[in-house]
């Protein structure tokens, strides 16, 4: 015997709603992707002091190119997008080091421009779709 069960939404339930995703993408965090990455890779080459670099260049290295890829996934919660952001960083730093010694080049400078190409690739693919958001907002807009 066939039974019908009537749907229901996650607000009738008692639930939290799913997440959107169709957030709006602002260009501001990839541009800042940049400008740091561009930044640090100047601390780095022009060897600053060794308590500047280090605080910098760790804490970028930390963050920025696993959050440049997380931002990609779209994860509507903040706090949840910079942990796997921060593991992300991480599990790249890890990765670029290995593929490094495989392939007997290892150097922390050649290491820092291989995160950073990372970061300002995820960065320029992000600001890639928001302007591609842009453009059809004002073609539908047009219409």
């Amino acid at each position: 015997m066939t039974e019908i069960v009537e749907s229901r939404t996650a607000e009738d339930r008692g639930l939290p709603a799913p997440a959107r995703t169709d957030l709006p993408l602002s260009p501001w965090p990839p541009l800042v992707t940049l400008l740091a990455g561009a930044g640090v890779l100047n601390l780095v080459l022009w060897d600053v002091p060794g308590i500047l670099r280090a605080v910098v260049v760790l804490g970028y290295l930390a963050v920025a190119p696993g959050l440049a890829c997380a931002r990609l996934i779209r994860i509507p919660d903040g706090p949840s997008r910079f942990v796997v952001g921060v593991a992300l960083s991480l599990a790249l730093g890890i990765l670029v080091a290995q593929g490094m010694i495989h392939l007997h080049r290892f150097s922390p400078p050649l290491g820092i421009a291989v995160l950073t190409a990372i970061a300002s690739l995820a960065a320029l693919v992000e600001l890639g779709r928001c302007g591609l958001r842009h453009r059809r907002r004002r073609w539908r807009a047009a219409e």
